[in-house]
């Protein structure tokens, strides 16, 4: 876990805020957060490499997030940036959270994904060594013992509140912003309102070329 970082429910209300003061986010939103197990930052053109597989990809020049994510044609755009050596990705789509670029994008590193849409689809994901550890339906999370690899995320183990039935979960329970406060726990990366609406490098991917 680590050290420094605000509390559990300090998070989790953060993350609240932030869905507040950004309702677009509500529509459909997937940050994705991969940590390189040296320590050394992925350069832009490895994650576009990761992102996109065998798919088209184009660089573009830096813009705020919700002006290049909805809506959009064929080509899904995807907003990079990092914190330290963690490499962040915000796209309005889920590339980010499918088994196929969580795979690429966790060799020789560790990925986390929060993804869902209006709909409420959603997946919480983790992948490690180029191997997808697990992936959990927020709202039917089941047990802890239920997933394999929960072992080897222990700070989403230790959220007990989460594997609770939605229909049994307090009504003040925001699943998205538990979502999001697991991943910047377990990183410390973390998603602001500020970062949104701030310019950051994009990636256009070829979707769903991309997610095979």
């Amino acid at each position: 876990m680590n050290t420094g970082q605000p509390s559990t429910a300090d998070l989790r209300e953060h993350y609240r805020q932030l869905r507040s003061s950004q309702p677009w986010l509500d529509v459909a939103m997937c940050w994705t957060v991969v940590v390189p197990d040296s320590g050394q930052a992925l350069p832009l053109n490895q994650l576009a490499a990761r992102l996109s597989g065998d798919a088209p990809h184009q660089f573009h020049e830096p813009a705020p997030p919700r002006a290049v994510l909805l809506p959009y044609d064929r080509d899904n755009p995807v907003s990079a940036d990092w914190r330290g050596s963690a490499a962040m990705l915000v796209e309005g789509d889920y590339l980010g959270s499918t088994p196929a670029v969580l795979r690429r994008l966790s060799q020789g590193a560790r990925a986390y994904s929060a993804w869902w849409n209006v709909n409420a689809h959603n997946r919480l994901s983790f992948a490690a060594g180029g191997e997808l550890v697990l992936t959990i339906d927020a709202f039917g999370p089941g047990r802890p013992e239920d997933h394999a690899g929960i072992g080897q995320w222990p700070e989403l183990q230790a959220m007990t509140d989460f594997f609770v039935d939605f229909e049994e979960r307090d009504e003040d329970y925001d699943w998205q912003a538990t979502m999001l406060a697991v991943i910047d726990q377990t990183t410390g990366a973390r998603l602001t309102s500020e970062w949104l609406e701030q310019p950051h490098p994009y990636i256009t991917v070829r979707m769903p070329d991309a997610a095979r």
